[in-house]
């Protein structure tokens, strides 16, 4: 039974792993950056938004919350606010992880061989600037439903170290800007004169990283 009043039902089944096959071979890889301002961007060029489930809710939370706050603790009318509340988190979770799947989906629809940072999210949590931001998107789940799939798929998810600087390497000649900021979100090689977008210079670098990876 889960907070809400709502029950879950497990039941296990003996399938065979073709069961869980959906997505056709395409022999294509491309390598994926997660972020906060955009969720996934590809080596392609192709953006997932940020939704912001918990954006669009959080007044309505607030003022549930202070509903509450106003009401006696372990009376009906407390124990009834506690079920609306959990029922709108509820909510947001099933929207979060639906949107989840459904850019998992895409991906491996189109692709085999996945390369993504690995990145460090239980250290990003204790940024407490980040924390908020980064449980919105859930990193972490999107990474385990992306691996789970892949491998039911036989396709392959490449995890990149997480102190690779994919953002701070020159995407064309392979300088590497130790000096660039966190709020520079585009700069420009003074080797090459390349003009990089942030986000995306980092992706293609996670593309090149991965598939040097692959071939080793």
């Amino acid at each position: 039974k889960t907070k809400s009043g709502c029950y879950t039902l497990s039941i296990l089944v003996d399938v065979s792993d073709n069961e869980f096959v959906k997505f056709n071979k395409t022999s294509r890889d491309i390598g994926i950056d997660l972020g906060v301002k955009d969720f996934v961007i590809t080596s392609d060029g192709e953006v997932f938004e940020n939704k912001h489930f918990y954006k669009k809710d959080e007044k309505k939370i607030v003022k549930l919350q202070r509903q509450l706050s106003k009401k006696r603790k372990g009376s009906n009318n407390f124990h009834k606010q506690c079920k609306r509340i959990a029922r709108v988190f509820e909510t947001i979770t099933n929207k979060k992880e639906n949107y989840i799947h459904l850019v998992v989906n895409k991906l491996l629809r189109k692709y085999d061989f996945i390369y993504m940072e690995d990145l460090n999210t239980s250290g990003m949590l204790r940024n407490h600037k980040l924390a908020k931001a980064i449980q919105e998107v859930g990193f972490y789940k999107f990474k385990m439903v992306l691996s789970t799939k892949a491998l039911q798929n036989d396709k392959k998810v490449v995890l990149i170290g997480r102190y690779y600087p994919s953002s701070k390497t020159c995407s064309t000649c392979g300088y590497i800007n130790k000096d660039l900021k966190l709020s520079e979100r585009k700069w420009q090689c003074p080797i090459c004169g390349s003009y990089h977008d942030r986000d995306y210079n980092a992706v293609l670098n996670i593309l090149y990283e991965g598939r040097r990876i692959s071939a080793a």
